[in-house]
């Protein structure tokens, strides 16, 4: 049998594919080193903020 023409083969491959991304995306968004910038992120959205313009954020 010939796997490349197969289309449950290719169904397979994907859903391996695509929940390896997954695996790989919940890795790097919980890991330590980003746990500060996230922290960050998340204090800067409630922080309150008494200017009537818009701040420009730089790093």
């Amino acid at each position: 049998m010939n796997y490349l023409n197969d289309v449950n083969f290719w169904r397979e491959l994907i859903t391996l594919g695509a929940f390896g991304l997954f695996i790989g995306i919940s890795l790097w968004a919980y890991s330590k080193k980003r746990n500060t910038e996230f922290a960050e992120i998340s204090d800067f959205v409630v922080q309150d903020d008494d200017t009537s313009g818009y701040e420009v954020r730089s790093k």
